[in-house]
């Protein structure tokens, strides 16, 4: 089945990816479920990755002790979870779209994540793009999602 569409809605923890198919005696497209993805990374919190106990790094001042350590502090943490997570989601997205099944491809996620995830999407998949609409359907249903396309 050759020129088929492959329809994408994510955010940051889940992803949803469906075939958008047409009936021909009916004519009404319908999307069937194809894969869904929930990660259990994207809904931990802080203290599940770090401990609150403070770091062993010598920090430039000792006191008159002269033990001085750091808090050993992580600023860029949240930062560097979100590009693991979107790099996660471009390489599940990547590896449905280059299905030959699919002709091409409509892309919905969240307006905070869609600008990076296209960004980490391959060449070949991002020209598959046919549509793109930032914003969080993962929980619309698909009659909700198919007013977006």
């Amino acid at each position: 089945m050759k020129n088929g569409t492959l329809v994408v809605v994510a955010d940051l923890g889940c992803m949803k990816a469906y075939r958008l198919t047409s009936d021909e005696l009916s004519r009404n497209p319908r999307l069937e479920p194809i894969e869904e993805f929930t990660s259990a990374e994207a809904h931990g919190k802080l203290v599940d990755w770090v401990s609150d106990s403070s770091g062993r790094f010598p920090r430039g001042t000792a006191g008159p002790n002269g033990a001085a350590m750091s808090d050993g502090e992580r600023h860029n943490i949240e930062l560097e979870k979100r590009k693991r997570l979107v790099r996660s989601l471009a390489q599940r997205v990547n590896a449905l779209a280059k299905n030959k099944e699919f002709e091409r491809c409509f892309l919905a996620a969240s307006r905070e994540i869609v600008h990076q995830l296209i960004e980490e999407l391959e060449p070949q998949v991002r020209a598959k793009i046919a549509k793109n609409v930032p914003a969080d359907l993962t929980k619309a249903g698909r009659l909700e999602i198919m007013k977006h396309f």
